[in-house]
This record gives C-alpha cells, structure tokens and sequence, in this order.
C-alpha cells in the first residue's frame, strides 16, 4: 500500500508499553502492510481471502433486486449505458421488468436514485457496455464491483490499523475482523450500491487524515484529501460527512505547529481550502443543477414529497428522545437487510448490545485512566498520535450519527447513513474490548474475537438470510 513505509512512534514509556501494550517501545521502528508489523501477512492475507469466498457466496445468496435501492441504482445505470440521460426524480419511470420487486423501490413506479450525482453509475455504465446480455448477467456484474470495492476498503481498514496500532496485533487484526464479518457491511458489498464506494472513499480519507496527523500535512496531501472528497461528493452528497473530520485533523495538525504563529495558521487556511472547499467547487455544477430542479442543492425536498417515503419523517429532538429510535438504529447497524426485512431474533440482539456495551465501558475506563493518569504521574496509554487519531475518528462517528438524525427528518432513516465510518466504529469497539484483555492474553484473544465474528456471519447466512432468500415461502420474488 503506498505510503505505508516506515513509523516510528516515540514518546511512550516502557512501563505504559508492558502493562497495556498500544504502542511500540520508545524508538521502535515498524513498517506495516508488507507483513513486518508483527507479521501480518500470515493472518492478513488469508483473512482477506476469507472476505472475498464470503462475498462471492453472498452475492449468490442474497435475491436479485432485494438489495436496498438496488432495484433503482440498477435502472440508473442502465439508464446512462443507453444514453438517456441523468433524468428527474418524478419523471423516470421504471421498466416493467421491475414491477415484481415494487416493495424494495421507495418510489415506485419512479426512479428515485436519478436524484443522486452519477459518478458511480457512470463508471458502471461503461461495464455494462462490455458484459454480455442484460439482466441478471449486469446486476451480478455490478455486484462483483461492489465486493471489490469491499475489499479495497478491507485493505484501507487494515492500513489504518497498522498506522495507528503498529505493535498491538489485537487492536490491527480486532479492527479488520470487525469490518469483514460485520454483517451490514458484508450486505453492502455484495448488492448494487454506491454505498460501499463511499465506504472505501471515507476511509481512505481518514487514513490520509492519520498520516498528515503523524508526518505533518503538505500542499500535496490537502490536495489529495480535497480530490477524494470531490469524487466522494460525485458519489453521494453524503460523503460530505466526512469534512468535519478532515477540519478537524488539519485544526489539531495546526495546533501541534502553534509555535510556527501566523505562517503556521496561513497554511491551515491555504490546505483547508483543498481538502474542505475544493471538493464543493467541484461537485457545485451538480448542486446547481438539484438546486434548479428540486429548490434545494440536495433535492432533499423532493424526497419528502414522495408518499410513504417522507410522511415518515421526524423531528431532531423527537429522535434524540426516542428510546425506540435508537433501538432500531442500533438493530439497523447489525441487520434489518432487505429494506429491514430480513431482522435478528431479540436474542441475537441482546448479545450484541452486551458486547458493545462493553466496548463503550471500555472507552469510558481509558478516557478516565486518560484525565487521571497526568495528575496523579502515571505513564500514557496512548501515544499524542493515537490520541490525536482516535479523536478524529470521533468526530466521523458523530458526523455520520448526526448524518442519520438529519435524514430522519427527511424521510425514515437507517442506519446504513452511519456507515462510512465503519473503520471508527470498528477502532472503537475494539480499543474497548481491548481494555478487559491482559496484554499475555491478546493473541489468543485475537482469534477468539475473530472466531466470535466468523460465528456471526456464518448464524447470519444459515439462519436468517438463506431461509428468507431460499426456504419454503422465500421473501423474493424469483427473476424470470
């Protein structure tokens, strides 16, 4: 993976290092992705394989057209191969082909995806150019590029870790079994969705965020931040989510660099503008264009006149006080595929919440060993860089949350919004799992964490998505 060379991470004692075991020694060297960092190649490589034979099973599994939006963002690309144009929300009707599967179309008998910036589409447009006959033939291509995509963000996942965790096996390997057997994210990579592509966009600008964080950002970072951004804006206006994010590692960066004074503050405003303006000028032709069309740069007033689609809406407190709301959001998160048809049993639900109500206790003990630990002249847990990193993916994480509250008052929302910041999620939850595990005890842990979600994935596929998609009374309807 390019960029990944040599870290150094000095600063922390040995004493902070053997008793919890985040970071390398003072002076340590490791280098990561090429398989030295603890000798990933080993566990990484197989891992990765394990992803891939599970996607492609997925896709297989998973009934054509039953993915959320999928019918629409099929017709969509369809739609561009044959030249037709970006079309209006209201006016793209959907071909008869698509009748059987009216329950999965939000809009039916209209396209509503038409409303999104084309970028994805385009590019699979071209595809279908090149694969032979319609249909099912292009949908389970299209799916082959989602799994790729997938794996891509797999790897960004696993770069990620490495950086920030280079001595902690538990931490790099907890992190890339949270993302490839998360259940959620596995559906997204195996159905026909632009999602999965913002899921890898969002990463890699978090991984850029992290190394700009560690070595300091440069005219050419920013800029390489900003031309992501713009694909990802090109991709789905939602991945504006992450701008937050970058304002706030370029803000620390900055903060770091005090001493430099007002040259040191120049170039925050000169790199915050590639990585954070650049992007809106680029996508602005397509704000424009919704603007013109829809009263609004998202279109998101047109959204909330489709039936049943926006009477659904709520408001920001009325979410926020809803035991119920986070609830399903949390059952969102997990499972509830198939536009929330296919759930868990209350069961399976339960022990997940346990599990991750372990993981924020967990984050709760290392932020208050955090505070104390100075004052009272114990060593730090975590080097200046893991502190810095961990609290930028904090700020993806309550950017996308703040993402689903604000389509809730556009129309019912998902948790699917959250899930470009699935590597945050998933440091998270590990670096909280991490904190009840002694440090002689975190290699076995790790296999049993990684156990713990192939067992997950293999109870969803044998249990809730086959007898759906495949049992007696399946919930699809067979393509003819």
């Amino acid at each position: 993976m390019a960029g990944l060379t040599r870290i150094a991470h000095p600063g922390l004692s040995r004493t902070a290092t053997t008793r919890w075991g985040w970071a390398a020694r003072r002076g340590a060297v490791t280098r990561t992705w090429a398989g030295t960092t603890g000798g990933d190649r080993p566990w990484l490589l197989p891992l990765l394989v394990l992803f891939l034979a599970k996607q492609v099973l997925l896709i297989g599994i998973v009934g054509p057209f039953t993915g959320h939006d999928e019918v629409d963002h099929f017709y969509y690309i369809q739609r561009l191969a044959a030249g037709d144009g970006l079309g209006e929300v209201g006016r793209v009707l959907l071909p008869e082909a698509a009748a059987p599967y009216e329950e999965y179309v939000a809009d039916f008998p209209y396209n509503a995806e038409v409303i999104q910036p084309p970028l994805y589409h385009l590019t699979l447009a071209g595809l279908a150019r090149l694969v032979p006959g319609e249909g099912l033939a292009d949908l389970y291509a299209f799916r082959a590029v989602s799994t790729i995509l997938g794996l891509a963000a797999l790897a960004m996942t696993y770069a990620v870790a490495a950086m920030l965790f280079p001595a902690t096996l538990f931490a790099r390997a907890g992190v890339v079994a949270f993302v490839a057997f998360q259940p959620q994210f596995s559906f997204e990579a195996a159905i026909v969705n632009h999602d999965i592509l913002v899921i890898l966009l969002f990463t890699a600008v978090g991984y850029l965020c992290q190394r700009g964080l560690r070595d300091g950002f440069t005219t050419g970072s920013a800029l390489a931040i900003g031309v992501l951004n713009g694909i990802g804006l090109w991709t789905k206006v939602s991945h504006g989510l992450v701008l937050p994010m970058v304002a706030a590692a370029l803000l620390i960066a900055t903060w770091d660099r005090r001493e430099a004074g007002k040259r040191a503050w120049a170039r925050l405003v000169g790199q915050g503008a590639l990585a954070t303006l650049l992007p809106v000028v680029l996508v602005s032709p397509w704000f424009l264009r919704s603007y013109r069309l829809y009263g609004d740069p998202s279109g998101a007033e047109r959204l909330r006149e489709i039936p049943e689609y926006g009477e659904q809406a709520s408001t920001y407190p009325e979410m926020v006080r809803s035991t119920g709301f986070w609830q399903g959001r949390l059952e969102d998160f997990w499972a509830n595929y198939g536009w929330r048809q296919v759930p868990f049993d209350a069961g399976d639900y339960q022990i997940m919440w346990a599990f991750w109500a372990l993981a924020g206790l967990g984050i709760g003990a290392l932020a208050i060993r955090g505070m104390v630990g100075r004052p009272l002249g114990l060593p730090p847990v975590l080097t200046a860089f893991q502190r810095r990193a961990m609290a930028i993916w904090g700020v993806g994480v309550l950017a996308v949350t703040v993402g689903v509250l604000y389509v809730g008052t556009i129309q019912f929302t998902q948790s699917r919004f959250a899930f470009p910041a699935m590597a945050g999620f998933a440091l998270y939850s590990v670096l909280g799992w991490a904190v009840w595990v002694p440090v002689r005890l975190r290699r076995g842990g790790v296999i049993v964490l990684t156990l713990a979600f192939l067992l997950l994935t293999v109870s969803t596929a044998v249990r809730f998505l086959i007898p759906f998609y495949h049992g007696p009374g399946g919930g699809w309807v067979p393509a003819s």
